[in-house]
């Protein structure tokens, strides 16, 4: 089967490409891999074995919460394929999308969606032609994004939709028709010795990734501030960190600033460094984008003990991997485990290992190649019998009849047979 990868290639600047870097190799082996693109530069090291002749690629499309998928979802766009949605909001990409082409209206497309209610909500955030925020407060976006999910438009003519977790897959299926699939969210996970690390204080708490609104990093530094021993910690952070400078002065006015580290990119061996030797991992993620996480899979391949918001993917883990801080009463549950913490009363390293079992079991490369394989095989079987039976056939047949009794008997019989193809593949 022929297919072109669209995705984020940089593993430095998002997990996305991460993700993909991961994959590539093994897509090459399983698939007839004829591109591979960001979307600006099509890369050649992944060029097709066995390329199948008389077979159209079918485009995979990777759909990240980013302004590093404008160009993929132009394409996505104007040339359907199967989305991977990495997020269920894709807020942050429409309006990144909205700048890219001023021409594109988000506030329109938000109307067709969710009516004039959501419109009239998203104008009270951001306005002008750059979209500029213009909105109260935290809770306000938080509401927004949680009551209007934007990936409808963005899939409304994908071949089919893959998601991570089961909480995105409730939700697209809500908005979406076509075949969806759930598959775990892959990583190869190392083999290692998960009780090397020593637990000795100042406890270092790495974050990884995105410091968007919904990551809580002011909440988090409220709570800890409030702790008995803030000392007893140190914060160090990785990726994309939005207004540093505002985080880092919110630290001072609570007395935290020289406990925290705002380290921004490093390459992949600095990074893994800075995991091995890290004591706990914060991932909150209030509200849920719909995702799994690949910076939480990167901390389980580590057997690091990590913090997570108690909704979405994170939700639906076992309560041994990880440990669960409850969106409605975040500052209370933070304080709560980091005071088990300082006390020694929480057996917390334990569910950095259990993490790291759960890892290796559930989120297998190859598991997950092998059902993106027959998915993508019965999303070719199905265009094909699409293209046999469409509407352009039917109606080509029903002109050729000579009343209306005959054109509904022909076009009645062809639904009936296209719509029995479909079942059999």
């Amino acid at each position: 089967m022929n297919i072109r990868w669209l995705s984020p290639l940089d593993r430095e600047k998002t997990e996305i490409g991460r993700y993909s870097q991961t994959l590539l190799p093994y897509l090459h082996r399983a698939l007839s891999l004829t591109v591979v693109s960001d979307a600006t530069t099509v890369h050649q090291e992944f060029s097709p074995e066995s390329y199948v002749l008389g077979m159209e690629p079918i485009n995979i499309y990777n759909l990240g919460n980013s302004y590093m998928h404008c160009g993929i979802l132009k394409l996505a766009m104007e040339d359907p394929g199967v989305v991977i949605l990495h997020d269920v909001c894709l807020l942050e990409l429409g309006l990144a999308y909205a700048r890219y082409l001023p021409d594109w209206n988000l506030s329109e497309m938000v109307a067709i969606e969710y009516g004039f209610h959501a419109r009239k909500a998203f104008d009270a955030l951001y306005h002008g032609v750059a979209l500029e925020w213009c909105g109260e407060d935290q809770q306000q976006y938080d509401t927004f994004v949680t009551s209007y999910p934007l990936f409808e438009t963005f899939t409304k003519n994908a071949y089919g939709i893959v998601v991570h977790s089961n909480y995105a897959l409730e939700k697209v299926k809500q908005k979406y028709k076509g075949p969806v699939l759930k598959l775990d969210l892959p990583y190869e996970a190392p083999e290692i010795d998960v009780d090397q690390r020593r637990y000795d204080p100042p406890l270092e708490i790495v974050f990884c990734g995105h410091a968007g609104p919904n990551r809580r990093l002011p909440q988090f530094l409220d709570a800890w501030s409030q702790v008995s021993r803030p000392d007893y910690f140190r914060l160090f952070l990785y990726g994309n960190i939005n207004k540093a400078d505002e985080l880092l002065s919110h630290a001072k006015n609570l007395g935290l600033a020289e406990f925290i580290n705002v380290v921004g990119f490093v390459d992949d061996e600095e990074l893994d460094r800075a995991l091995s030797r890290a004591h706990l991992a914060l991932n909150l993620r209030n509200p849920t984008m719909g995702e799994a996480s690949a910076s939480q899979l990167r901390y389980w391949a580590n057997a690091i003990p990590s913090i997570v918001s108690d909704v979405g993917w994170y939700g639906e883990l076992p309560d041994n991997v990880v440990m669960k801080v409850s969106p409605i009463r975040e500052q209370e549950d933070i304080i709560a485990l980091l005071e088990r913490i300082i006390s020694g009363d929480l057996n917390f390293p334990e569910m950095g290992v259990n993490g790291y079992h759960y890892l290796r079991e559930r989120h297998n490369v190859q598991r997950y190649i092998e059902g993106l394989a027959e998915y993508l095989k019965f999303i070719s079987q199905k265009r094909f019998t699409d293209s046999i039976f469409d509407d352009r056939l039917i109606g080509v047949i029903a002109s050729m009849c000579h009343d209306v009794d005959d054109s509904n008997i022909f076009e009645g019989a062809l639904r009936k047979l296209s719509d029995m193809t479909g079942d059999l593949i």
